[in-house]
């Protein structure tokens, strides 16, 4: 091994602020009033193994060590018929960028995907904390780099949730009013990648609809700096302390099988159509900003 170069910038002291943030060390806000979340019929999901029926949802739950968190054949019911949606769902990468050019940062560029074991981070579950109220928990087994099984438990995730209105419509001539309660079925895992930690989260609705939340907590990638010195490319969030701007780029890999496998992407467009005899086209011009305030 040969020695390039050697790089110094110098010492930087360290920030006077500990920085703890556990709570037995802090003085936290009062506890919330107690919110208890009760199925006394029990959950309405089947589970047999690794698969899930959920109203007229079908699908099954996988894990894989670079991905984590994959669903796959995911299908609905309609009248006596299961339509396939998607045959394969998951997170395929997550990449990090950062914006600081200070010389020990300005390379800071992550794959938390291609340059992990994304799915060995996985944080095992805790009931009342990363999930509440009627909880399925899922075990999976990996590989490590040497060969050998690990066991990881609870770290999928499964509840229902209650999702205010999925309809309603009140007849202003009886006066009479119909409405129909959404709920949907939660899917999620949480992983650790350094300073962040990534919540996966999965939505299934009763009227077919599926969604993906990507939840970015923990703490944030830090660099302590000279008293006064400027940080264009971060912020000061405590003395001798600069948080570096950055982005996250989820990328989301939908192998979709609508209805089978010969699917097209189709992008529609609205476009004005000019006035006409039997089109009234108006465009207004909005006033310069000083008068947009509202009197």
């Amino acid at each position: 091994m040969t020695v390039l170069r050697v790089e110094d910038s110098g010492v930087v002291p360290l920030p006077p602020d500990p920085g703890d943030y556990r709570a037995d060390r802090l003085e936290v806000r009062p506890a919330l009033a107690a919110l208890n979340i009760t199925q006394p019929d029990g959950p309405d999901f089947k589970v047999d193994g690794y698969a899930v029926h959920w109203q007229n949802w079908k699908f099954r739950i996988g894990f894989t060590p670079k991905e984590g968190l994959v669903l796959h054949t995911l299908s609905f019911r309609d009248g006596e018929t299961d339509r396939p949606v998607i045959y394969r769902a998951s997170l395929s990468e997550l990449v990090v960028p950062y914006g600081d050019t200070a010389g020990d940062h300005y390379m800071n560029h992550s794959f938390d995907l291609g340059e992990t074991i994304f799915g060995a981070q996985v944080n095992s579950l805790r009931l009342g904390c990363d999930c509440l109220g009627e909880i399925h928990y899922f075990d999976f087994d990996q590989v490590d780099g040497h060969g050998n099984v690990q066991h990881f438990s609870k770290i999928v995730c499964m509840h229902e949730e209650d999702y205010g209105t999925l309809w309603k419509h009140t007849d202003v001539a009886s006066d009479h009013s119909e409405i129909r309660r959404s709920r949907r079925l939660v899917v999620s895992s949480f992983f650790t990648i350094g300073n962040y930690d990534y919540g996966l989260f999965w939505y299934l609705y009763l009227d077919g609809t599926i969604k993906f939340e990507a939840k970015l907590t923990g703490t944030l990638y830090l660099r302590a700096i000279h008293e006064g010195e400027e940080t264009p490319y971060g912020a000061l969030v405590a003395p001798g302390v600069n948080g570096m701007v950055h982005e996250h780029y989820f990328n989301i890999r939908l192998d979709m099988s609508i209805d089978g496998d010969d699917n097209t992407v189709v992008e529609v467009e609205a476009e004005r159509i000019p006035a006409g005899p039997r089109t009234l086209s108006v465009m207004h011009t909005l006033p310069k900003k000083p008068s947009l305030a509202q009197k």
